[in-house]
């Protein structure tokens, strides 16, 4: 597992004190593998207004609303809303022409950061998140997920941060998962086999649910509506890609931890410790980690897939999830999704349709960080 060499939260005032106005101090790595580097003043003052005037017209929808969010995160912490802006929806107002450029160049800058590859983006989510009361009955944590989940196209992601001092109190994005040098090799090797598991248990969820699937669909047509009554479990499966394939969700609540802990409900085989509990704890300042405390202007870069190998497949060490500030201030992020092939991201690019297949399909895709 990869060692991180700077925690940012820790050193962020210290380390860029005494910085000229305006010069971009260097890039912090994280990370080395898998990849996470943290790029303070990233963005400009004009960017970040151009983006959140952005979001606001484009206007924010409630996240624990089924019909415009994900209805997963009803389980996690409340207050979290998105805007998507799409770049290529048509009905863009061109009065707000300069803003949509401003937000292409950010995206064209991105891109160069990560040159070593074609990539393309649709465009940004912009999450706003509600304040934490420390005496709430809710996580301070956000839904805990790999940015692979659902698109296995993902390469980089960027998390741009629009609010926040770099204090913990501003909110965070927590990684349970990424060796830091106050861990204990007993909690190193804790850690692995806890994250590894839960990507293991997800992914053998998913192929029980496809081998189900497959039974029903040799049944002939008449029976097969029947079969769907009996087993509802399989409305959980994700939309299917252009290639025919259904994407893994990879997507850890509250409700993964008692399953996957639960002796009678989970095999030994598939049997995992409470990751999300140890993401909560991190939000709360009770547990070590890679913890990025969120600062107007920074960036964070993120690695999607483990690309090592010969095979793309979702990296286990990537788990992460964000953290509510505390009252009374709220948090704003952006994040940008880096792929290298846009076959899928014409499903997002439908993302603020006003309803039909496409609002459905949009539905599945989103996520906060």
């Amino acid at each position: 597992m990869a060692l991180v060499f700077l925690l940012y939260c820790c050193f962020s005032a210290a380390a860029l004190a005494g910085l000229s106005p305006g010069l971009s101090p260097a890039v912090h790595v994280l990370s080395e593998e898998p990849r996470i580097e943290l790029r303070p003043k990233f963005l400009r003052e004009e960017e970040m207004a151009a983006i959140q005037k952005l979001a606001e017209e484009e206007m924010f929808k409630d996240l624990s609303d089924p019909e415009t969010g994900s209805s997963a995160s009803t389980e996690v912490a409340g207050g979290e809303e998105i805007s998507t802006l799409n770049i290529s929806d048509p009905d863009v107002d061109t009065e707000d022409a300069l803003e949509w450029d401003v937000l292409q160049d950010v995206i064209h800058r991105s891109k160069a950061v990560l040159s070593t590859e074609p990539l393309t983006a649709f465009g940004a989510h912009v999450v706003r998140w509600e304040p934490w009361h420390r005496l709430s009955r809710l996580n301070r944590s956000g839904p805990l997920h790999l940015d692979a989940r659902l698109h296995p196209e993902r390469r980089h992601s960027v998390l741009l941060f629009l609010s926040g001092t770099g204090k913990a109190k501003d909110g965070a994005t927590v990684f349970p998962c990424i060796e830091t040098e106050d861990m204990e090799p007993k909690e190193v090797k804790r850690r692995q086999k806890l994250c590894s598991r839960a990507l293991r248990h997800l992914q053998r969820a998913h192929e029980k649910l496809m081998a189900l699937r497959a039974q029903g669909m040799e049944l002939p047509p008449s029976k097969q509506y029947q079969f769907l009554e009996d087993h509802p479990e399989l409305s959980g499966l994700p939309r299917e890609l252009p290639d025919g394939t259904r994407p893994v969700n990879y997507l850890w609540l509250p409700s993964h931890d008692a399953v996957a802990t639960d002796e009678a409900l989970a095999p030994l085989s598939l049997r995992a410790e409470p990751l999300h509990a140890l993401a909560e704890a991190m939000c709360r300042g009770k547990a070590l980690g890679l913890k990025v405390a969120s600062k107007r202007g920074d960036a964070l870069f993120m690695d999607v897939m483990d690309t090592e190998g010969r095979e793309v497949k979702a990296d286990w060490r990537l788990w992460h999830a964000g953290c509510s500030p505390l009252e009374p201030d709220q948090r704003l992020t952006a994040q940008i999704f880096l792929e290298t092939d846009t076959t899928n991201s014409s499903n997002l690019a439908c993302c603020d349709s006003k309803g039909g297949t496409c609002a459905e399909s949009c539905r599945s895709h989103k996520m906060t960080n």
